[in-house]
């Protein structure tokens, strides 16, 4: 294998690592289910799933350096949403996430 080569693949292996880190924590897969809902902001996701702020903006940053989620800037509100690469992973009812190596599926009737 080249060196190249070896290197994609590193990289690769680190980025999935970082991905699985991330949906590690229950708070990032609740916010990661509502956004398959529907986009949001912060508040909306603080009152949706009853977490402060603060810790909200703090999981949505690590999603977003993941490349999980993304932003727009809608007036003096950022909105989140599931990026294109997560949907890519997604089951046609947004119910199970495959990443390959592993499965996260969603239940349905979750705790709103």
């Amino acid at each position: 294998m080249s060196q190249t080569s070896a290197n994609s693949s590193v990289e690769t292996h680190l980025n999935w690592t970082t991905i699985l880190k991330a949906l590690a924590d229950e708070n990032r897969l609740q916010i990661i289910h509502e956004l398959l809902k529907q986009e949001a902001s912060v508040q909306d996701l603080s009152n949706t799933l009853r977490i402060k702020t603060y810790n909200i903006s703090k999981h949505l940053k690590i999603l977003e350096t993941t490349g999980l989620v993304r932003k727009r800037k809608e007036g003096v509100h950022r909105i989140y949403h599931i990026t294109e690469n997560l949907k890519s992973h997604l089951s046609s009812d947004n119910q199970v996430l495959d990443l390959g190596c592993c499965k996260f599926i969603f239940d349905g009737s979750a705790k709103e």
